[in-house]
């Protein structure tokens, strides 16, 4: 299916690539809408400036490939290991974009995704720790049972956002933004009692 190592400006529509090998190809500017990619382990490729549309990515692997600019909308993308991704030692601005998305069971950890766009996407038990979410824009996203540890979430935007458990004292969230009733979450790790009069 994948006969080329060097893709451009390509439009793949409704691939079943399901639980295949997919070595060392490039993609540069291509679109991927409905595409099934499930369980399929991608080794050294790289996707750059890329757009996925409705994919099915469960379960995929992606040792050592790289992503930059690439943008997933209303895609599966759940149990997804993305330190096993190659990343640069020089992080780039915005380099994924999640938009109606389900990125469950999945791990970002000690990750630099500033400027990244998690938004309005089911993130449970999504595990956040280490990684850098500075500026982020994590709006309307679900992160039930999602783990944020000395995470960097600095002017990050959690406006909309819901069932988030984040301890300001174990994470970086000066100028981040949050919205009434939702940010009393923040206080439930201190050890202070809430009491209405």
């Amino acid at each position: 299916m994948f006969t080329e190592t060097v893709y451009e400006v390509e439009q793949f529509r409704e691939l079943e690539y399901q639980q295949q090998e997919l070595h060392s190809v490039k993609f540069y500017d291509c679109t991927f809408t409905k595409c099934d990619f499930n369980e399929t382990v991608f080794i050294d490729c790289k996707f750059s400036g890329c757009v996925f549309e409705n994919c099915n990515l469960n379960m995929i692997r992606m040792t050592d490939c790289e992503f930059t600019d690439v943008h997933f909308t209303n895609s599966k993308l759940v149990g997804l290991n993305w330190t096993e991704a190659s990343w640069p030692k020089l992080a780039r601005q915005g380099m994924l974009r999640f938009e109606q998305c389900v990125l469950s069971h999945s791990t970002f950890i000690g990750l630099s995704l500033q400027k990244g766009l998690i938004k309005n996407c089911l993130a449970k038990d999504v595990d956040f720790r280490e990684a850098d979410l500075s500026k982020a824009d994590m709006r309307y996203t679900d992160f039930s049972e999602s783990l944020f540890g000395n995470t960097n979430l600095m002017g990050a935007d959690f406006r909309h956002a819901v069932n988030y458990s984040i301890d300001p004292g174990t994470n970086r969230i000066s100028k981040a933004k949050f919205m009434m009733p939702e940010v009393t979450s923040l206080l439930y790790s201190m050890d202070i009692q809430i009491v209405e009069e």
